[in-house]
């Protein structure tokens, strides 16, 4: 009869963790115990004494066991309802024992339908032995059943079945599809998740994951994965067998990568292992791989996993940054760029969440380039400025793309805000002053070094002149209109009217700018790069003047802006020129 249990895991772990320790504190001090009892002698008073010991070990490692058995299926169980932290759901057996007893059974009697078979191949035997193995639906959730089933069965029998249901459902050379996937599932999902759930117990019959690992065809051991969710070590283990087989010539879709690609999307922290593991990351992101099946969803679920994995915050800090230097350090080359051709899941993905290392990625621009006050993380070190432009190069082959960068840069400007300090000081002594001197170099710097950067990516990039002249007119008016976006709303589309920075400075329209770069770049417009550039530079003064007086500042005067245009100037001039001369001369 089955049994409502209801358990939170997260607390019963560490419960069975607090049991553990008690069990362990107890052996000590019973020994302490009986010494002192056989050195008390006929001192030691009637009743009891170590036994009392032993019978509190015997208690706290017989709930331990139970309550390890019980939290290892409750987080198995498909179908359990989780709320607040706790699962609840209905066990078919009342205790490990009882399980273990049943899946003994159940493997005996697959064992038997399987010898049937072998000695006579006709199509009744094989019902029985699809009958034998769809017992184990809903039982091999339960990882005591599970062991018990493995064991009885033996390596060589499960791996046999999988290569029999193989010759029934896999018409496709390079894996199972989905729809394959789904009928063959009928028989072998409950011997994948009877695995699975003994592998992520620790109580997998020995010798079982080498006779998979050594023996099993490439497409069983991806429905392995396809069918359950398979412990982090098996996935890295299996992943990397699969990953050396795909990308190849072979007629057909590699359906064995889609079914590994989904197994990662289940766990950001292996996801982040997988790319920091050997040749896994350039096996799976390089172009034949990523686009190696059209017409699916694949991509989606590429993209997806590097989602739940290179997102801000997911999993362990120092593996999402591996990985992430990883993918910088292969997309960088011209060769993977056609995996992030337009449209590109996973190249917008990429520009989402690359913004949380924005400051890094500075801190490499400006170290190649002699800037001072540079500090780094050692990892870092090994990144150079061009590798980290041609990676925004190649982001860039995708225009959606464009989107995710501005919102991410827009972002960065935000955070920065320049209109917020004082840039040559005005605090009331000499040290203070400096203070915000520095402080406001250092934020004019780091913009700065990501203007540089995302330009030269553009310039990197190959796209067509058509789009590389609509990401650049994009890119060149987005600081202005965080500037302008800080004055309330107000001149949210403003541009200067007025370029004399000796008079009061007025915001018009920022499509004259719009204008004056796309007339530019079209060839229509007066002038050469450096004029274009010119009015660019006064409009980010202006802006910036009037983002200091949202601030509640007093504009600066007539020295101080062309100082501050001069220290633009200084930081953006060289890409800017570089940029547009390209397209206009």
């Amino acid at each position: 009869m089955a049994e409502f249990v209801g358990i939170d895991p997260a607390g019963a772990r560490r419960l069975i963790s607090s049991m553990g320790d008690a069990v362990q504190r107890a052996k000590v001090l019973r020994g302490s115990l009986a010494v002192s009892i056989a050195e008390a002698g006929p001192d030691w008073p009637a009743g009891p004494g170590a036994e009392t010991l032993d019978g509190v070990m015997r208690f706290l490692d017989e709930a331990q066991r139970d309550l390890t058995w019980r939290t290892q299926t409750i987080e198995r169980v498909e179908g359990a309802v989780s709320a607040c932290g706790l699962r609840t759901t209905e066990f078919v057996f009342g205790d490990a024992s009882s399980a273990r007893a049943a899946g003994t059974l159940a493997g005996k009697k697959t064992l038997s339908a399987w010898q049937d078979y072998l000695q006579d191949p006709s199509v009744h035997n094989w019902e029985k032995v699809q009958a034998a193995l769809r017992e184990g639906q809903g039982k091999t959730s339960d990882p005591a059943y599970s062991t018990g089933l493995l064991t009885a069965l033996g390596a060589a029998a499960f791996g046999a079945v999988f290569t029999a249901v193989s010759a029934h459902n896999q018409n496709d050379p390079r894996g199972y599809s989905p729809e394959n996937l789904g009928e063959a599932g009928k028989e072998l999902k409950p011997l994948a998740e009877a695995f699975a759930s003994a592998d992520a117990a620790g109580t997998l019959p020995k010798g079982l994951r080498d006779h998979v690992m050594d023996r099993f065809p490439i497409g069983d051991m991806a429905a392995l994965l396809g069918l359950a969710r398979q412990s982090r070590e098996f996935v890295l283990q299996a992943g990397a067998r699969v990953l050396s087989c795909s990308g190849n010539r072979d007629s057909g879709k590699d359906w064995n990568t889609y079914w590994l690609v989904k197994a990662l999307g289940q766990d950001a922290v292996m996801t982040q292992r997988f790319l920091t593991t050997g040749d896994n990351a350039a096996l799976l992101l390089r172009p034949e791989v990523v686009n190696g099946l059209p017409g699916t969803d694949f991509e989606k679920l590429l993209a997806t996993a590097l989602d739940g994995a290179l997102a801000p915050g997911a999993g362990d800090p120092a593996l999402r940054r591996d990985a992430w230097l990883n993918v910088i350090d292969l997309y960088s080359r011209k060769n993977f760029w056609p995996a992030l051709t337009d449209p590109s899941p996973v190249g917008e993905v990429l520009a989402k969440h690359v913004s949380q290392y924005f400051p890094e990625i500075i801190g490499v621009w400006n170290r190649v380039h002699d800037v001072g006050g540079v500090t780094e993380e050692k990892e870092w070190r090994s990144v150079d400025s061009r590798m980290i432009v041609s990676f925004f190069g190649g982001l860039l082959q995708s225009s959606a793309v464009l989107l995710q960068l501005k919102a991410g840069y827009g972002d960065f400007l935000r955070k920065i805000d320049l209109g917020a300090e004082h840039p040559f000081g005005d605090a009331a002594t000499e040290s203070a002053r400096k203070e915000q001197r520095s402080r406001f170099y250092g934020k004019v710097v780091s913009a700065g070094g990501l203007a540089s950067v995302l330009f030269s990516g553009l310039h990197e990039s190959d796209l067509s002149q058509e789009k590389s002249d609509k990401a650049l007119v994009e890119l060149l008016t987005l600081p202005l209109d965080v500037f302008l976006a800080g004055a309330g709303g107000k001149v949210v589309d403003g541009l200067v009217s007025e370029t004399s920075l000796g008079k009061a400075i007025d915001i018009g329209q920022k499509n004259s700018l719009k204008d004056a770069i796309e007339g530019f770049l079209d060839g229509d417009g007066a002038g050469d790069a450096s004029n274009l550039v010119d009015v660019f530079l006064d409009a980010q003064v202006a802006a910036f003047n009037i983002s200091r007086q949202d601030h509640g500042y007093q504009p600066l005067g007539d020295s101080d802006l062309h100082e501050l245009r001069t220290l633009f100037a200084g930081q953006l001039t060289p890409v800017l020129k570089a940029a547009l001369a390209t397209r206009g001369g």
